[in-house]
């Protein structure tokens, strides 16, 4: 949601707008975070601004108010419970000031021409030495279009294909976020292997229709089984050979499609839940406190107080609630076809020793006997080579996925035969 600012004065300082872009690091006991600030003039004399987290997945958050009066700069961040006071530099390049959010912190903001875009040399550049096509699909109803793209071998034949499914929140098809973009990368990479790959925006997200707010995992769910019915009938995909990889939330997802069609050639989870939410959600928040550098008594009260919080927006999210309470367990002992299930040694969103050891028993339980379960050392939620595991690492690390996770992954594919 965007808000927008009052600027009581329209002052211009030393011949410099106020307007612009501004870069800062907050320097707190336990992180460093590299923040933005916009400045926008309106016509009628006012501006509007907003503040961006990078290290925090490109954050943004619009103050509530703004006041100018001379060189002296004030915003409020009511939906954050915090303030910034600050003074421009005679020449106005520069804003001195302290950030408050419960304790004050120095921060000093310097004017940019653009803010600098972070490193990303994993990130796909053309030309491509495979095709792409962007499609349209019916989803879970036809009311509902999803939008993707296909990306295949040059060359004719029928190709093996995947099928990538994101984590929670709204994800355009390459699951952009703190400026990676993982699925461009895990398309390139399979699709220079030899496989077909379909990625697609969630329902309501980008150019897809359809309403994301108060949709659920099972929701979700069927549109990727709609996924699945598209690919099936191009005649450029091999219908026997098609694999779904879910990641974080997706990996809740290929099970759920899975046990109710035995035509997949297989499932991949990335970092995908093996336990109901309450469970994962109790033991990430304190495990990210500490990557954090949180004391024991901060990751208390964290807990204590995102706990709290976290029961009472299950009253109005739907999707909390059903993740909250759904144990993905039971549909896991359903699942029959061939299961690679990955995560990184250092994630602390989805525990690895915990989630990985429920989703082996589940498919031990059920009979499976064609499943791989691995820890790969080092990496993260997102399957970067990392360093704590901390979600502040994510948008620092120039790294969007580590060539270890995506050779398992390509090699297991090369040995998943065809449904009968």
């Amino acid at each position: 949601m965007r808000l927008f600012l009052l600027l009581v004065s329209s002052l211009y300082l030393a011949g410099q707008s106020p307007a612009g872009n501004f870069e800062g690091e907050l320097q707190t006991p336990s992180t460093k975070l590299r923040l933005g600030l916009t400045i926008t003039a309106g016509k009628d004399g006012t501006y509007m601004s907003e503040l961006i987290s990078f290290s925090q997945g490109n954050a943004k958050m619009a103050a509530s108010s703004t006041t100018i009066e001379g060189k002296s700069l004030k915003l409020a961040i009511a939906a954050a419970g915090a303030s910034y006071e600050g003074t421009f530099s005679e020449d106005g390049q520069t804003i001195t000031g302290q950030f408050t959010q419960g304790l004050p912190f120095n921060l000093v903001f310097k004017r940019v021409a653009e803010f600098v875009k972070p490193k990303r040399p994993q990130e796909p550049k053309p030309p491509f030495p495979y095709l792409s096509e962007d499609v349209n699909f019916a989803g879970a109803t036809d009311a509902i279009q999803m939008a993707g793209t296909v990306t295949t071998p040059k060359g004719e034949g029928k190709f093996p294909a995947v099928i990538l499914v994101s984590g929670s929140g709204p994800q355009n098809r390459d699951e952009e976020l703190v400026g990676h973009k993982p699925f461009f990368v895990w398309a390139d990479a399979l699709t220079k292997a030899g496989f077909a790959v379909l990625r697609y925006d969630d329902r309501g997200t980008n150019k897809s229709t359809g309403t994301f707010k108060g949709a659920t995992t099972q929701d979700f769910a069927l549109d990727t089984a709609a996924a699945v019915t598209y690919l099936r009938t191009r005649k450029d995909i091999d219908a026997k050979r098609i694999v779904i990889m879910g990641h974080s939330e997706g990996g809740l997802i290929a099970p759920i499609v899975a046990a109710k069609d035995a035509s997949l050639a297989g499932i991949v989870l990335l970092a995908g839940p093996g336990v109901s939410g309450e469970r994962i959600i109790e033991k990430q928040i304190p495990d990210m406190g500490r990557a954090a550098g949180l004391s024991e008594q901060q990751i208390k009260l964290s807990t204590e107080g995102g706990l709290q919080r976290v029961k009472q927006e299950m009253t109005r999210d739907p999707w909390l609630a059903n993740f909250w309470t759904y144990d993905p367990a039971p549909t896991l002992t359903k699942v029959l076809c061939p299961v690679l299930a990955l995560n990184g040694e250092l994630d602390k969103q989805v525990d690895a020793t915990v989630n990985l050891a429920a989703i082996e028993a589940a498919l031990q339980k059920g009979g499976n006997k064609n499943y791989t379960v691995r820890v790969l050392p080092k990496l993260n939620h997102l399957l970067q080579t990392a360093t704590t595991g901390s979600a502040q690492e994510y948008g620092q690390l120039e790294e969007t996925v580590a060539p270890i996770a995506l050779e398992e992954v390509i090699q297991w594919l090369r040995k998943v035969p065809a449904t009968k």
